[in-house]
């Protein structure tokens, strides 16, 4: 079943869900229900958490999960 997260980082970057790209910060996107592993992509490594474990489910457009990281100093 379809769920929707929304990855929250002050600027724009791509998502990876379980290792593949899925969508961009700051954006609605759809995913599978489950446990999943959402870590970003940057060269830097200048957020934190490196990555968030999250389960996915009973998800709608308008109310998605929301998952945060935060800019760290490299």
């Amino acid at each position: 079943m379809d769920q929707y997260i929304k990855v929250l980082f002050p600027t724009r970057r791509k998502v990876w869900v379980d290792g593949n790209p899925a969508g961009f910060t700051n954006k609605v996107f759809q995913i599978d229900a489950g446990h999943h592993t959402i870590t970003l992509w940057s060269s830097k490594k200048n957020f934190s958490p490196d990555a968030h474990e999250v389960n996915v489910i009973g998800t709608i457009p308008t109310k998605p999960l929301i998952v945060e990281f935060v800019r760290k100093e490299v």
